[in-house]
């Protein structure tokens, strides 16, 4: 009798015994390296934000964490890998949540989804993009841009950080909002997207800001921001808006978010700590720096917002046709 009493017991013990192994788990985290994977290659705005961010949390922690590139595929490739990792808390997936709802969209058959498959962490930042030219071009004003466009006999043609990047949605949302087709040259990443029309091998590129360099060095042209409202360190630069397009608008969003399954204890213990970076001023300026704004939010917010977008995005690759075949 007492060996039954103890079996019918033993499941309820195990309920009671894992919210407290959840606990420790959190107590301990962590315990080694933690990998940030970033589904673009090293030198863009996203990318230098998550090493800013991996930066602080290395000195909060005392514990080394660093960035892992797994570019390739509209940032699929970074996302599948994180999406089947253990869900420990040691490896998080930085992301843009229009990216990631525009993918998850785009491309059929992916081995995860936006939304059931990741806990979301933190937003960390947002920021513009910008419609830029070849300083060499000629086109002085997005105006400009639009009737070469519509006069031209062949599309002109635009380099994005790849397909289904926030990029390629900002582009297609201009070529139907001016009526005029464009040529998608999609490249792995902000940065070979910027060489190619310093390269003059494009007619502009939807770029974020990983171009200032050369824009600030005058070879690039910045046309308009994707933002509804102008940026405190580029006054000059109209929104789209204001240069005459309407009805295209996209903010940059970056943050963080982990397999799902993750303990929510460790959740908070990340969020905590990035937000604790972000209001470091050193982080601040850094992430300035780069056009964006520090704004961070809690796990539940930033679910939300993936989750508004997986749905807003979703509308306007089946209503546009840009779905991938495979």
């Amino acid at each position: 009798m007492l060996r039954l009493g103890m079996a019918a017991l033993l499941p309820s013990c195990l309920l009671l015994t894992a919210p407290s192994a959840r606990a420790q788990d959190a107590d301990r985290y962590p315990s080694h390296p933690v990998r940030i994977v970033v589904g673009f290659p090293a030198g863009g705005s996203s990318d230098m934000a998550a090493r800013i961010v991996a930066e602080g949390m290395n000195a909060e922690w005392n514990t080394p964490v660093f960035v892992d590139n797994r570019p390739g595929a509209g940032s699929t490739i970074g996302a599948a890998y994180v999406a089947a990792a253990q869900p420990d808390g040691y490896t998080l997936l930085l992301i843009g949540p229009g990216t990631h709802a525009v993918t998850s969209a785009m491309y059929p058959n992916l081995s995860y989804d936006a939304i059931k498959s990741f806990a979301s962490v933190i937003q960390i930042a947002k920021g513009p993009y910008f419609v830029l030219v070849n300083a060499t071009s000629g086109i002085k004003t997005m105006d400009e841009l639009v009737q070469r466009a519509r006069a031209s006999a062949r599309p002109i043609s635009y380099a994005s950080t790849g397909k289904g990047s926030g990029s390629h949605f900002v582009a297609e949302s201009l070529s139907k909002a001016i009526g005029a087709r464009l040529l998608h040259v999609p490249y792995a990443g902000a940065a070979p997207a910027t060489l190619a029309l310093l390269a003059g091998q494009v007619d502009f590129a939807i770029s974020d800001m990983s171009a200032m360099t050369h824009m600030q060095s005058g070879k690039l042209r910045a046309l308009a921001v994707t933002t509804p409202e102008r940026l405190p360190l580029f006054r000059n630069i109209p929104t789209l808006a204001e240069a005459g397009v309407q009805g295209v608008s996209y903010t940059l969003s970056v943050g963080l978010v982990a397999p799902a399954g993750t303990p929510a204890g460790v959740i908070r213990k990340i969020n905590a700590t990035v937000e604790r970076v972000l209001r470091k001023d050193e982080a601040r300026r850094k992430l300035e720096a780069l056009g964006f704004e520090p704004a961070p939010t809690t796990p539940e917010a930033f679910a939300a917002s993936i989750a508004s977008d997986v749905s807003r995005f979703s509308a306007f690759v089946e209503q546009a046709g840009l779905r991938l075949q495979q």
